[in-house]
């Protein structure tokens, strides 16, 4: 309700919806629906919307008056509490992919619990959406991009950590016994195995001379960890499509082999979410540059 408020404030002082939303980081279409969500609350019209110019109602304004000052008080004490001493100390709350958590994050966390012991840190391991739980700091997703991929609308702000190419494969016994597709239009006659929530579900995107080709895979097997399809892929169970970072030694040494390498694969990006906030504080400001930068840091050691 907080947040709704003080964009509240912002679309009437610029009069904008767009300006407000770009001060705030997010899209106008979500800071449209957050004024909306927000008059459901108060049962009464905030805003008068016109193809020129947004202007507060009569109740608006009476909001505007109040709560103006409010605000500004609010982040006075905010500013204070940041320079409450300098030692960090507290809990950080991470919402995390499988895959980032456990070749990433439990690095980055051991690190940083070395020179800040006061920090404790509570991760929840999942592949869903849990953006709407108020008690997480970081959230930390993986999507399938590829030109053209937009993703859905949100109220948080976005930061790329690492991308890869993604890689349709299989071991050579499955490739022995039932063939290797020469197509992607193949793979829906084919053993797949796919991550709904990480790599696009059962819809595999592809991209030949220019042309983008999304083919609707069978589905043989659904699970939200991209270590288990591995481990299935390897024993023969069908063909996976995954970042090739997890992928280098099993291809290197054989037990994995590459298809369709004709076609141009989307590509698999992490990226880490947090709440847009006027002062974020200092203990999850110094956690998240420090976890950008080393994503990045351990990403470029790879071979």
């Amino acid at each position: 309700m907080l947040d709704k408020l003080v964009y509240f404030l912002s679309v009437v002082r610029t009069g904008s919806f767009s300006d407000a939303a770009r001060h705030y980081g997010i899209s106008a279409s979500a800071g449209s629906r957050w004024i909306i969500e927000l008059e459901e609350k108060l049962g009464v019209s905030l805003l008068k919307r016109s193809t020129r110019k947004v202007v507060a109602t009569e109740a608006g304004q009476h909001l505007y008056d109040r709560f103006n000052g409010v605000n500004a008080e609010i982040e006075d004490i905010f500013s204070e509490l940041q320079h409450f001493g300098q030692e960090e100390r507290g809990t950080i709350v991470v919402a995390s992919t499988p895959l980032y958590a456990r070749r990433f994050l439990a690095r980055i966390v051991g690190e940083y619990l070395l020179d800040h012991p006061k920090v404790s840190f509570r991760i929840i391991e999942t592949a869903f959406d849990v953006d709407m739980v108020e008690d997480v700091d970081f959230f930390v997703r993986a999507n399938a991009t590829y030109d053209g991929f937009q993703e859905k609308d949100s109220l948080l702000i976005r930061r790329s950590l690492q991308r890869y190419p993604l890689v349709a494969c299989c071991s050579p016994q499955y490739a022995e016994r039932y063939g290797i597709p020469q197509t992607p239009q193949e793979l829906s006659k084919h053993n797949c195995l796919f991550a709904h929530t990480l790599v696009g579900g059962n819809k595999w995107v592809f991209e030949y001379q220019g042309e983008y080709t999304t083919v609707k895979i069978a589905r043989t097997v659904e699970v939200d960890d991209s270590e288990i399809i591995k481990s299935i892929a390897l024993t023969g169970g069908g063909i996976a499509y995954l970042p090739l970072m997890m992928l280098r030694d099993e291809l290197a040494d054989g037990k994995l082999i590459s298809i369709l390498g004709d076609y141009l694969n989307a590509e698999f990006e992490l990226n880490l979410y947090y709440r847009q906030r006027k002062q974020m504080p200092l203990l999850c400001t110094n956690f998240k540059d420090y976890m950008i930068k080393r994503t990045r840091e351990i990403g470029e050691l790879e071979p």
